[in-house]
């Protein structure tokens, strides 16, 4: 009864980059850039952030349909461990 097969991985990685993005993009917005103004060092660093979640989902995205399950989730780990490095870098 092995519930969580890969392709189920690969979804539930899929989500979890969907969700990384959207947040994202909404952080761009809490920190103000909606106001029209000129885009400062935090409002771009959520933009780089939020392009490099989608431009890693695109490509798990097409793991999962070329059938390459164990990849997709694969690349997920480390995309998730790339932004997390990198915000750990930037903010400090």
């Amino acid at each position: 009864m092995n519930w969580l097969s890969t392709a189920r991985a690969a979804q539930a990685a899929l989500g979890l980059l969907i969700v990384i993005a959207i947040r994202s993009i909404l952080e761009f917005f809490r920190v103000g850039g909606a106001s029209g103004g000129p885009i400062d060092g935090a409002q771009l660093f959520y933009v780089e952030g939020g392009l490099a979640a989608s431009i890693a989902l695109l490509a798990v995205l097409v793991l999962h349909a070329s059938g390459r399950h164990r990849w997709a989730t694969m690349l997920t780990a480390a995309v998730i461990i790339a932004l997390l490095a990198w915000k750990i870098i930037a903010t400090s």
